[in-house]
């Protein structure tokens, strides 16, 4: 739902029935249409056209990002809104210290529509719709090199629900940003809606919307949420739970790794990378749940953490070893979920995230 707006003022800038006066065009405010930490938006009539519209009203304090929004919204002039599912802007000004954004007015978002119908699942061909029409606006932000940067159910739009079903827009380039210039660690996204490289501080490009609208498209199907929106530990634990965990290669280059996996590190070289890969697998099979499956002391001791064979030679007499040949990062990935599978259907047991891989 839209955050409530904090109203630290003693009273409001704009009230209903006050206008808001472009240099061409005259609005007479209506109603609120929705509040945040952002200022508002209020629904707006042209006195001289009669033609409904949308008017976002920035406090003067986040001026900057207005003028920042106002830019890429300039920017996307340049595609076909109708065309490619994107809000329509028309102007901005400034009134009372305000930045105020104008759009073409549209009927009820995407959250709001579900929660009309008690967050009851769309049908698949429902889904399939609103699918194809995300898609090609996010092929068509795409091809300018856009990120949007918050894909969620409050910003796709219907446009009237009653004349055209299930017919959409994409809304709020507030936090969108360009793909060339963004860089790692930057916080952008719903935390229920955030890619994994983002949570992680990756390089990140236009693929972070694609997640979102995955996020999107789960949660039309389920009527809830597929991730947590409050914690961003607890939308990583669900993730790591149904997805496995991210690589050493990904973990290493996140400038927040660890904040949620305390336990990983940057290897010097590939030989303590094996030998803490290796010291980890015993570790598993030492702290089994059930007793019949866990490992022995003499099992133990044939351990390769114990017995050092996945060194390609033995560093107290040098003696030279063949290589023993070592399962790739994908099938190690493969066969450890495939175990943490077999578990949680044993147990019914939440997966806990580790550090590393078998």
């Amino acid at each position: 739902m839209v955050p409530k707006f904090k109203r630290h003022r003693k009273k409001e800038r704009f009230l209903r029935a006050d206008t808001l006066s472009s240099p061409v065009n005259t609005y007479k405010i209506h109603k609120v249409l929705g509040q945040g930490v952002y200022g508002k938006v209020v629904e707006c009539k042209n006195v001289d056209s009669k033609e409904k519209m949308a008017v976002k009203i920035v406090e003067r304090n986040l001026s900057a990002a207005a003028v920042k929004e106002v830019s890429i919204l300039k920017n996307l002039r340049q595609l076909d809104e109708n065309k490619n599912n994107l809000v329509r802007f028309v102007e901005h000004f400034q009134q009372k210290g305000c930045s105020c954004l104008v759009f073409e007015i549209l009927d009820m978002s995407l959250y709001d529509f579900l929660k009309k119908r008690s967050f009851n699942p769309l049908r698949v061909s429902e889904m399939r719709v609103i699918a194809q029409q995300m898609l090609v606006a996010l092929n068509a932000l795409k091809s300018i090199g856009l990120i949007h940067g918050d894909i969620k159910p409050d910003n796709i739009m219907l446009v009237n629900h009653t004349a055209q079903p299930f017919k959409i827009k994409l809304i709020d380039f507030g936090l969108a940003h360009s793909a060339s210039k963004i860089t790692a660690g930057t916080k952008i996204q719903a935390v229920g809606y955030r890619a994994p490289e983002v949570m992680l501080g990756c390089p990140m490009n236009e693929a972070i919307d694609m997640w979102s609208l995955g996020c999107v498209l789960a949660f039309m199907y389920l009527g809830r949420h597929l991730y947590p929106l409050r914690c961003e530990y607890e939308s990583m634990r669900i993730l790591v739970k149904m997805h496995g965990q991210p690589d050493d290669n990904m973990l290493n280059c996140g400038l927040y790794s660890k904040d949620f996996f305390p336990c990983s590190k940057i290897f010097e070289n590939d030989t303590e990378a094996e030998d803490t890969r290796a010291f980890i697998s015993l570790l598993k099979h030492i702290l089994q749940l059930y007793p019949a499956k866990r490992i022995d002391p003499r099992e133990a001791l044939g351990h390769h953490f114990i017995t050092r064979i996945h060194f390609p030679c033995d560093a107290s007499n040098k003696l030279k070893r063949k290589k023993k040949p070592t399962l790739t990062d994908m099938t190690r990935q493969k066969l450890l979920r495939a175990m943490c599978a077999d578990r949680c259907r044993a147990t019914g047991a939440v997966p806990l995230v580790t550090p590393f891989t078998l």
